[in-house]
């Protein structure tokens, strides 16, 4: 598939992203699945389990995600970042004094 038509075909999550609706990778994974698996050259519950623990996408899988939705990169990692801080939140204990 030619690369306009797989941006034509995103266009869709592509809003998503520049919209700020994606707030955790896994926000996504409903939308055409399969599809963006094929484009990442990764099979459909490899991907799904990347969308689940963001930190295991490669670097060139992201750039390849920007460059499919015609994103700037820096809109995936914003999410990515977020995701992975809230799984690695450490609370504070409260002091027994």
């Amino acid at each position: 598939m030619p690369s306009g038509d797989k941006k034509k075909l995103f266009k869709g999550l592509r809003s998503m992203f520049l919209s700020g609706n994606v707030s955790r990778m896994r926000d996504i994974q409903d939308v055409d699945p399969t599809n963006i698996a094929k484009s990442l050259r990764i099979n459909h519950s490899r991907y799904i389990q990347k969308l689940h623990d963001p930190g295991s996408f490669t670097f060139d899988q992201i750039w390849k995600f920007s460059d499919i939705l015609d994103i700037n990169i820096q809109l995936i990692l914003d999410v990515i970042k977020t995701d992975l801080a809230g799984k690695h939140k450490v609370t504070k204990r409260k002091s027994g004094n």
